[in-house]
């Protein structure tokens, strides 16, 4: 009977993981805002917003149309800092 209960808690603790794997795996990291579905005006919703930069991120079955700023190189900053 302890045998049982043990394999049955070993399943549980293997299924919670494969599921929290799998979520991982579909998760998508962006830096900055998303607006709803990527269209032909996401250029322009990310300008409106203040960004100069847009990526059509995809969310599982659908593309989002989500805003970012540009990276800034360390060395161009560092000169600007010394001008």
């Amino acid at each position: 009977m302890n045998k049982i209960r043990y394999l049955d808690v070993v399943s549980t603790i293997t299924m919670i993981l494969l599921l929290v794997i799998a979520e991982q795996a579909n998760a998508v990291s962006v830096d900055g805002p998303c607006f709803g579905p990527c269209t032909d005006t996401c250029w322009w919703t990310c300008q409106i917003h203040g960004f100069t930069e847009y990526d059509c991120a995809a969310f599982r079955h659908q593309s989002g149309c989500c805003c970012k700023t540009p990276k800034k190189h360390i060395f161009e900053e560092s000169a600007q800092l010394n001008n």
